[in-house]
């Protein structure tokens, strides 16, 4: 599949960023990615958040990790024939603190491999349209374009206030 056509618009302060990204919305352009120094919640509100699926797969560890070691610990005990006189088969108190260590671990282990996953960590190289100013005090948006659209988006990002607009591909 061959890179996505791109603009890339570079603002000096947030409030040209957030104007463009406005109007970027209103006119049904497609925002690829937005690049800030530090995170704003407005910038989430107008390009659309959606949560993350790093909290499921921590659930899933959880439950997989609590019933895997419980599951563990009956098969040991039945198989091992550890049965002793008056006392039940299965208690299920020592059986509690088996089953809350396995749920924290696997939680905990899933959770860390999901969020690297999903961060796309290690990250070799950086994003085609990244500039370095953006870890400094710029802002950028990338719009997604189709040939005809390319003047159109051109004249939004310089009405927002851009200083400086680049074509990317990817």
């Amino acid at each position: 599949m061959a890179p996505e056509p791109a603009l890339l618009g570079i603002f000096p302060c947030l409030d040209d960023l957030l104007a463009a990204l406005r109007r970027a919305r209103k006119e049904g352009r497609r925002i690829l990615t937005v690049f800030s120094p530090i995170h704003f919640s407005e910038i989430q509100e107008i390009v659309g958040h959606r949560p993350s699926i790093v909290r499921y797969l921590c659930l899933a560890g959880g439950i997989l990790g609590g019933t895997s070691l419980v599951g563990l610990a009956v098969y040991a005990h039945l198989s091992f024939k550890l049965v002793t006189g008056g006392k039940p088969i299965l208690p299920w108190v020592p059986f509690l603190v088996v089953f809350f260590e396995g749920t924290v671990l696997l939680a905990v282990v899933s959770a860390v491999a999901a969020w690297i996953l999903k961060g796309g960590l290690p990250r070799v190289r950086l994003h085609a349209a990244y500039d370095p100013r953006f870890s400094e005090d710029r802002f950028g948006i990338l719009l997604g374009y189709r040939g005809e659209e390319v003047e159109a988006i051109r004249g939004l990002l310089k009405e927002a206030g851009a200083e400086e607009i680049r074509d990317v591909t990817g």
